[in-house]
């Protein structure tokens, strides 16, 4: 997406055969449309987009060979574990719906309502397992992510206002929770057995995640505090972090750097020690899950550097050094496919 995505009659997603870049196929989107990700599925290409400020999304299903449609829905896109899709249509509290899709066909499997917030999903390595819906009056329904089946039923405790949760979410097997008094209270997702609570009151800009197996705490200013999500109890935590993420079974930290470009680290979830350092980069947007990490750097003498960042190893491979500026690039192994801030791709050719 971007300016080189706009044509005569709105914005079109493009596809070029590679090595060589010759245009292949042009699909437009809906008028009014921009697009929110490319994500290979089922031997297919799902294209995910919404119309500017307000608005359902939709998904489009391509064939990546032509272009063409094979079925579009309502809904964003979530992966299960199986292989299988679920199309979530978030709409206010009462009117959701999440869709069992199956890739090929488009067909729908099952329908499932959120009466309340939005759904949580517990996940594993490789994608959605169970579907997790809890009402304000802190009933809790678990779904299989494939069937659409309840897996089991309980109760936790209710919303403050009955109306709404400040916390409701799924965070390395546990559901999160907040109730009157302004604590989270951590539940097992099979037995949803308390855990453990923490006192939160009411600081604004919390938020909980999952750092690969450890529940980290965040706040809007930066740092973040690591729980043990056995007990709760705090494992580390650290001020100089502005943002991480998990990646395999590491955590990938950011610090200040030079303007767009953050100093970069390794970590080990559970203690917080500094793994590797990967140095300093702009990670590039890449919605496609087999293509690498990588980082971009400006180098002096409008030239970039593209590097592939190994965190699980703790290692960078330099990829090449372009001349130009570039904001986005992907990896085929063989070819850097870039795109300039202002418009048009590049294709280079780089050895592995």
């Amino acid at each position: 997406d971007g300016p080189g995505a706009i044509g005569r009659g709105g914005r079109v997603v493009a596809a070029y055969r590679l090595p060589g870049g010759e245009p292949a196929w042009r699909f437009a989107l809906t008028d009014g449309d921009h697009v929110l990700g490319l994500t290979a599925v089922a031997g297919g290409l799902l294209v995910t987009s919404s119309p500017a400020g307000d608005g359902d999304s939709v998904s489009a299903m391509l064939d990546p060979a032509t272009g063409t449609l094979r079925w579009r829905h309502p809904g964003y896109p979530v992966r299960t574990a199986s292989g299988g899709l679920l199309l979530e249509n978030p709409r206010p509290p009462g009117a959701g719906t999440v869709r069992a899709v199956d890739p090929a066909s488009g067909e729908v499997r099952w329908t499932l309502p959120v009466p309340g917030q939005e759904v949580g999903y517990r996940r594993d390595d490789h994608g959605v397992t169970q579907l997790v819906l809890v009402t304000p009056q802190g009933r809790v329904t678990v779904y299989d992510a494939d069937s659409g089946a309840v897996a089991h039923t309980g109760r936790v405790a209710p919303a403050a206002d009955r109306a709404a949760y400040r916390y409701a979410q799924v965070v390395a097997d546990l559901l999160l929770v907040e109730d009157a008094r302004g604590t989270v209270t951590g539940y097992g997702l099979d037995r949803l057995d308390e855990r453990w609570s923490l006192p939160v009151g009411s600081r604004a800009g919390l938020w909980f995640a999952d750092c690969a197996g450890m529940v980290c705490l965040r706040d809007q200013v930066g740092g973040a505090q690591a729980l043990d999500p056995a007990t709760g109890r705090p494992a580390w935590s650290d001020e100089r972090w502005l943002g991480m993420g998990p990646v395999g079974d590491r955590l990938i930290a950011a610090e200040r750097g030079v303007g767009e470009e953050l100093e970069l680290s390794a970590l080990d979830p559970p203690t917080g020690r500094v793994l590797a350092r990967l140095g300093r980069w702009r990670v590039s947007g890449n919605d496609l899950p087999s293509g690498p990490l990588l980082g971009l750097r400006t180098l002096t003498e409008d030239r970039t550097l593209v590097g592939a960042l190994d965190v699980a190893a703790g290692q960078v491979r330099i990829r090449g050094i372009l001349p130009g500026a570039w904001s986005e690039c992907a990896d085929t192994g063989t070819e850097l496919v870039c795109l300039r801030p202002t418009g048009g791709m590049a294709i280079w050719p780089v050895g592995r």
